[in-house]
């Protein structure tokens, strides 16, 4: 039961509340199964995974004992130091880089595409 300032019960009161939830649900995992299998059957000479989420941990790992791999860190903050090894370990040839808002702004499509326009500011 809702109550004022002096305690006394409020049986009308509303209450509202805006809840958004963005969480993805087994996407790392998706990755992970991709890469083992892609790297495992030969189906690449060398892969580059877009994520900073450590949870890639073991896939990456097992998939420098095969081909380069390169990890873009799509976000603002420090790469994951799980994702961290050194640049020769396994068949070598390994390397990292972090994305900027420089990389967004000068790869952006033109202004217009078609009847699609980009929103000012892009």
């Amino acid at each position: 039961m809702v109550k004022d300032a002096n305690g006394a019960a409020v049986p009308d009161a509303w209450f509202m509340a805006s809840v958004a939830k963005r969480e993805e649900k087994g996407s790392d995992v998706n990755v992970a199964v991709h890469l083992v299998k892609d790297v495992l059957l030969a189906d690449v000479d060398a892969a580059v995974v877009v994520s900073n989420d450590s949870d890639l941990k073991v896939a990456i790992e097992l998939a420098r004992a095969y081909v380069p791999i390169g990890l873009v860190n799509p976000t603002k903050g420090y790469p994951a130091g799980a994702l961290n090894a050194d640049s020769g370990a396994g068949v070598g040839g390994h390397w990292w880089y972090q994305l900027t808002a420089q990389d967004f702004t000068m790869n952006q499509l033109p202004f217009q595409v078609g009847r699609w326009s980009r929103p000012p500011g892009w």
